[in-house]
């Protein structure tokens, strides 16, 4: 009897926290200035040129290579990724980010962002 009352507590728990995992979305975000406003580095592979502002080139740079669906865009629609820092510092240790891209066409939209441990999707 005890066994079963735990596992529907456990059973309860999980539904829960999955729920409140799933509720917890980001927040959309004002649309990036188009730019160039930062230096600009030549894509790796085929990858578009990324734009880094405000934080280290070689974490721009690895943040910057994209793949084909991120943000609901196909790579060759894409001419410009932007890489920003949100909030100071943005060292290698501390800092968050955003990643948005610059379609040929002129639009922009958000890929995603995070702090340098994790990055989310919009």
């Amino acid at each position: 009897m005890a066994g079963a009352a735990v596992r529907a507590l456990l059973t309860i728990a999980v539904a829960v926290a999955t729920a409140a995992c799933l509720a917890v979305q980001p927040a959309p975000r004002e649309p990036v200035p188009a730019g160039p406003l930062g230096p600009v580095v030549a894509g790796q592979e085929g990858q578009p040129p990324i734009e880094c502002r405000g934080l280290p080139m070689d974490r721009c740079r690895e943040l910057g290579t994209v793949h084909d669906g991120a943000g609901g865009v196909a790579v060759a629609e894409i001419a410009r990724v932007i890489v920003s820092c949100e909030g100071a510092p943005c060292t290698q240790a501390d800092g968050a980010f955003r990643i948005d891209y610059l379609r040929k066409d002129g639009s922009t939209g958000e890929i995603g962002r995070g702090g340098y441990g994790s990055a989310v999707q919009p």
